[in-house]
């Protein structure tokens, strides 16, 4: 009897021990956000995502629309400011943090491609293996949100200001993908469809891009959201290849706008680009983001 006692405690507590184990490892929960405002990690291969999300009242099988923050690298902070979109489109909102120890500048405003490696003395941009590249781990994000929301083929759309609007319009130029529409929403630069403009500003430089590759770019449906007083340059990149772009964030885009418009016309291409001008603001997303015709240039009139 004392035997068959010990052995059922031994028992339970190796089952306890396995369970525990089985815990640990298990991955994070996947599961549909809930109403309201919420937060969770999302794990996707060896990367753990932290995500602010929003999903409102009226959301009924709606639209993704990812956020991505500026340089502030405030998530929290994107996802609220963005809530008036998310009412607007009856859509799931969230807003993944890149933290600025995993996403440097070279890895979140300037795309991800690769990075700045010192050698013999001197800098060099090296690429980085595909797998690596943010925007590739972007789309994985972008697999696991729909896939914790039980909507694997759901729409998304991809919404960024300032630093969040100049990874996104990276992420449009070199990564092929399925979103419906990509609002860029003040950046200070952009990716000038062009050869003899070089990475970061410009398609020259690369090897992992061609001709095909700027058609997709040209025609691809993205917005660029620009507010009128966007005039000041604090805080602007002010390198060369940004300064070629025009001297404010409000010139820029109306460049950038005009030369992609002329590219795709020379080449007989369709444009699918298109620019939103609002009145009476600068640069900042809460009052962009409130206004009816952010929510226009995010799910169309």
């Amino acid at each position: 009897m004392g035997f068959g006692i010990s052995w059922v405690r031994s028992g339970l507590r190796g089952i306890c021990l396995a369970a525990a184990l089985a815990a640990m490892s298990s991955p994070l929960r996947s599961e549909p956000f809930a109403t309201g405002k919420s937060e969770r990690d999302v794990q996707v291969e060896e990367m753990t995502w932290h995500v602010q999300a929003y999903k409102p009242d009226c959301y009924r099988d709606g639209p993704l629309v990812v956020v991505f923050h500026g340089s502030d690298r405030n998530p929290q902070l994107a996802r609220d400011n963005a809530v008036p979109l998310a009412r607007a489109g009856c859509a799931l909102l969230v807003a993944p943090l890149f933290d600025e120890d995993r996403f440097p500048r070279w890895s979140y405003q300037f795309g991800g491609l690769g990075d700045l490696i010192q050698e013999n003395g001197r800098k060099r941009f090296r690429l980085k293996p595909r797998d690596e590249r943010t925007g590739q781990l972007v789309l994985e994000l972008i697999d696991a949100l729909r896939a914790e929301e039980g909507r694997p083929a759901m729409d998304y759309s991809l919404i960024g200001h300032s630093a969040g609007a100049q990874f996104l319009g990276r992420f449009a130029a070199f990564f092929p993908n399925r979103a419906r529409r990509i609002v860029l929403a003040n950046p200070g630069s952009y990716v000038v469809p062009a050869w003899d403009r070089k990475y970061p500003y410009g398609l020259g430089g690369l090897t992992i891009v061609d001709e095909a590759d700027r058609e997709r770019y040209l025609e691809s449906s993205i917005v660029i959201l620009l507010a009128s007083r966007d005039i000041k340059r604090e805080g602007l990149d002010k390198s060369p290849g940004a300064e070629r772009q025009g001297s404010t964030r409000y010139e820029r885009g109306h460049t950038v706008f005009e030369l992609g418009q002329a590219s795709a016309a020379a080449e007989g291409w369709d444009f699918g680009w298109s620019l939103l001008e609002i009145s009476g603001l600068g640069h900042g997303s809460g009052k962009l983001y409130a206004r009816p015709e952010a929510a226009a240039a995010l799910f169309g009139p």
